[in-house]
């Protein structure tokens, strides 16, 4: 009698097992749904494709559910992922416009959020940047900015991860007319 029971208490543990390994397998992107002007949600979702139609070659998205959702009440600009990390998992770097308690003034901010165990976790809410953020894009290993300077003069930056956040590496360039950093900005270098 508790033979069974143990045999049918393994066979549960192994199967619950097996069915985790299965979806911890399952590569996750991040993205955005917004909801309005100031209200967005960065979603989580399995990376499965399926082909809606036979003739083309196109593939759309089934329509599929969040995995797991990170509520944004804020203006989002923009939304990167990457491997900022080198953990092997995508990271979601969005572009959100909000004040801090140190910098009053509604501005460009820099946040990054991970996936651990098909959860959203925030990694980094950079409260600022070395200048006044414009734009950012993420080429592997560094996340690559646009600042400009107070004295209107734009700098080209590249940071990457550290432990607690984005170090700075080097700047590609350094008090440059608006033209010339976006220039610099887009180079696929």
């Amino acid at each position: 009698m508790f033979k069974n029971r143990y045999k049918r208490f393994g066979c549960l543990l192994l199967f619950i097992l097996l069915v985790e390994k299965a979806m911890a397998q399952q590569p996750l992107t991040f993205e955005l749904e917004r909801v309005n002007d100031s209200l967005s949600w960065l979603c989580l979702y399995s990376k499965v494709q399926v082909n809606t139609e036979q003739k083309g070659h196109k593939y759309k998205w089934k329509t599929r559910k969040a995995i797991a959702k990170w509520k944004l009440p804020y203006p989002v600009y923009q939304l990167v992922t990457g491997d900022v990390n080198g953990d092997g998992k995508d990271e979601a770097i969005v572009g959100v416009i909000k004040p801090t308690r140190f910098y009053p003034q509604p501005a460009r901010k820099l946040f990054i959020f991970k996936q651990i165990n098909d959860k959203i976790r925030p990694m980094w809410m950079g409260s600022r940047m070395g200048g006044i953020l414009c734009d950012f894009r993420f080429i592997e290993p560094y996340v690559r900015t646009l600042q400009a300077t107070t004295d209107d003069k734009y700098v080209v930056a590249d940071y990457v991860w550290d432990d607690f956040g984005l170090s700075f590496v080097r700047f590609l360039t350094e008090a440059v007319s608006h033209e010339e950093a976006v220039k610099r900005f887009v180079a696929s270098e």
